[in-house]
């Protein structure tokens, strides 16, 4: 007995052109950071993000070079550029195993609910990040790692002295 999908489960071309994108994207990306080292780039014109200009690391602040030494199998170089590397890269799997399940069966898996942002959602959307950029300004201060802070940021003196 064959089940053919409801109109909601069933993938429309928009939809499917959407999810073969987005795992081409994935897999660019991981080819990309695979093969090119981002310490190797020190001659491409746009410098590093917050970090440059406040002299310590915003959240995602060594994440590049965090997922180029996963990608590589240095798993303890990825963990000390950021950890959050880590989670993004598990995300992208999800991502892939979902994405490539639903281009091979032709239906809808994953099912997100829309969000409505509240004010108090926001209000905890914006302690989470707080505590996660104080968290990583932390882990940066205290495991020396100097190729995350800028002396020459305006807070830097401030936290480090």
């Amino acid at each position: 007995m064959n089940v053919v999908p409801g109109p909601k489960l069933q993938l429309l071309r928009p939809q499917l052109l959407l999810r073969v994108g987005a795992l081409t994207a994935i897999a660019l990306g991981a080819v990309g950071l695979r093969l090119v080292d981002p310490a190797s780039l020190s001659w491409w014109p746009l410098r590093t993000s917050c970090g440059a200009v406040t002299g310590l690391p915003c959240i995602f602040c060594g994440t590049t070079r965090a997922l180029h030494h996963l990608l590589r199998g240095d798993f303890a170089q990825a963990l000390y550029f950021n950890w959050l590397g880590l989670v993004l890269a598990a995300a992208a799997f999800a991502m892939v195993l979902i994405f490539g399940a639903e281009l091979l069966f032709r239906r809808r898996f994953l099912f997100l609910p829309a969000c409505r942002l509240t004010p108090r959602g926001a209000g905890m959307a914006t302690a989470l990040l707080l505590m996660l950029w104080i968290l990583q300004v932390t882990l940066a201060i205290s495991l020396h790692k100097y190729e995350l802070l800028n002396p020459d940021g305006l807070l830097y003196a401030l936290v480090v002295g």
